[in-house]
C-alpha cells in the first residue's frame, strides 16, 4: 500500500507542488497543499518540494502465490467459431516475450470445441490450448466469461495475462483484473521483458497520445495488459509444430450470466475495417451528413472500408463502429483516403504507420499533412466528386 501526506508545519504556501502534478490532485487551501483522491503515488510533487514538506511512503505488497506464477496466458477470443486475427497477433508477441523470459504460451479458449482452430493457435505460437467447452459459454458472455478465466488464472497462477483489446476484450479484461486483484495496462502498442527484473514491460500513449508510459507490475500476478489489434504482428502459420490441448472441467452452475436474448449483426460497409486493404476515411471536414453517402458510394466503389474520425462520430454522422483512433479501433490498410481528416494524435493513433496516406484537405495547416504521403490541398467533397465519376458512377448524391 501506499500514503502520501501533507505535512502542515512544513508545507509553506509556496504552490510549487501544484503544477508539478500531472494529474491535477493538488490545491491549495488556506495557503496550505492538499492532496485530492486523485492522487496515484506518483512522487513528482515530492521531487520538488523543498520544505519536504510532502511525505510519501510505499510498502510492496506481497500477493498469494505470485512467486508460483509461471507462464504466458493469450485469451483465445474467438467469433462465430474461429479466434479472431488479434488472437494470432497476441500469440506471435507472446512467443517473443516467451524467448526473453523463457515461458510456456497457452491459449485460453472458452466456447465450443473446435479442433482445427486449435491446431490453427498451436501453429500460430501457442504450446498449448486451454480449453473450457461448457455449453454455457457457447455465446459471448461478459458476465460469466470474467468468472470463468479468473477462476482458471486463480488455479493455474500465469505470470503474463494479455487480451485483445476489442470491445469484448476491453470489456471482460478489467473484471478479470479486479477478480483477481491485480493490475491492468490497457491498450498496449508494445511489449517487452526487462533483462534486470524479468517484469513485463507495458508501453502504452499517455496524456492524449503526447508520449508512451511504460507501466511494471511489480508485486501482483499475473501482469495483465491488452493490446490494440493491428499493433502486432501474426506469425506464419506452421502447422508442423507441436503443441497441447487440455480440456478444464468447471462446474458453472452456480455463476451468474447474461440472458442472451437475440444477437444482431451490424450492417456492414464493404470489407471490414479490419482486414480492408483499401480504406476510406472521412472527417468533419466534409461538412454535413448528408455528404457521408457520397463517401459510402466512393468506398463501397473501390471495395474498400470506410472509416470516420471521432468528431464525425460524436455528430452522430456515422456509428461507432467506424471510428478510427484512440478511442476506435486500429486499421492497417495499405491505402489510406483521408477526406476532410484534420489528422489529431488520437486520430493518427489508429494508423498503422505501413499504411500509405493520400490526403484531401482545404486546409493547408491541417496536421495530417505531415504525416501523407501525398497531399492534396482542396475541397474534399469536390475531389470525392470527381473520384466517383471517374470510377464509372453515373448518378451523384446531391
Amino acid at each position: 500500500m501506499a500514503e502520501i501526506r501533507v505535512l502542515i508545519e512544513k508545507c509553506t504556501g509556496c504552490r510549487k507542488c501544484v503544477p508539478a502534478c500531472p494529474y491535477g490532485a493538488i490545491s491549495m487551501v488556506g495557503k496550505k497543499a492538499l492532496i485530492s483522491e486523485a492522487c496515484v503515488f506518483c512522487g513528482a510533487c515530492v521531487e520538488v518540494c523543498r520544505f519536504d514538506a510532502i511525505l510519501l511512503r510505499t510498502e510492496p505488497t506481497e500477493q498469494a502465490g505470485a512467486p508460483e506464477s509461471s507462464g504466458i496466458w493469450v485469451f483465445a477470443e474467438q467469433s462465430e467459431g474461429k479466434p479472431k486475427p488479434v488472437v494470432l497477433e497476441l500469440l506471435g508477441e507472446a512467443r517473443a516475450l516467451a524467448r526473453k523470459k523463457p515461458a510456456k504460451v497457452s491459449a485460453v479458449w472458452l466456447g465450443p470445441p473446435a479442433p482445427e482452430q486449435f491446431q490453427s493457435l498451436i501453429a500460430h505460437g501457442a504450446d498449448e490450448v486451454l480449453a473450457v467447452t461448457d455449453p454455457r459459454l457457447m455465446r459471448r458472455d461478459e458476465l460469466l466469461y470474467p468468472q470463468v478465466l479468473a477462476r482458471l488464472a486463480g488455479l493455474h497462477k500465469p505470470e503474463i495475462f494479455l487480451f485483445g483489446a476489442s470491445g469484448f476484450g476491453r470489456s471482460i479484461a478489467p473484471r478479470v483484473a479486479s477478480a483477481l486483484d491485480t493490475g491492468l495496462t490497457a491498450d498496449c502498442t508494445g511489449l517487452d521483458i526487462d533483462p534486470q527484473s524479468g517484469l513485463l514491460l507495458q508501453t502504452r500513449p499517455a496524456f492524449g497520445g503526447n508520449l508512451l508510459a511504460t507501466i511494471l507490475c511489480h508485486s501482483r500476478r499475473p501482469q495483465m495488459a491488452s493490446v490494440r489489434p493491428k499493433v502486432m504482428q501474426a506469425l506464419p502459420a506452421d502447422y508442423a509444430r507441436q503443441g497441447s490441448v487440455r480440456f478444464e472441467a468447471m462446474d458453472l452452475s452456480g455463476l451468474p450470466g447474461l440472458e442472451i436474448v437475440s444477437v444482431r449483426k451490424n450492417a456492414q460497409d464493404g470489407p471490414g475495417l479490419d482486414s480492408a486493404e483499401i480504406v476510406v476515411g472521412i472527417g468533419r471536414g466534409i461538412g454535413s451528413a448528408r455528404r457521408v453517402e457520397l463517401y459510402r458510394q466512393l468506398a463501397a466503389k473501390l471495395g474498400a472500408g470506410l472509416a470516420a474520425s471521432r468528431a464525425v462520430v460524436d455528430l452522430g454522422w456515422a456509428d461507432y463502429a467506424h471510428q478510427v483512433g484512440q478511442t476506435g479501433i486500429t486499421i492497417a490498410p495499405k491505402l489510406y483516403l483521408a477526406f476532410g481528416i484534420s489528422g489529431s494524435v488520437q486520430h493518427m493513433a489508429g494508423l498503422a504507420e505501413s499504411a500509405y496516406i493520400i490526403a484531401v484537405n482545404k486546409d493547408e495547416n491541417a496536421p495530417i499533412f505531415i504525416a501523407a504521403d501525398e497531399r492534396v490541398r482542396a475541397d474534399c467533397n469536390e475531389v470525392a466528386a470527381a473520384l466517383l465519376k471517374h470510377l464509372g458512377e453515373d448518378s451523384l448524391p446531391s
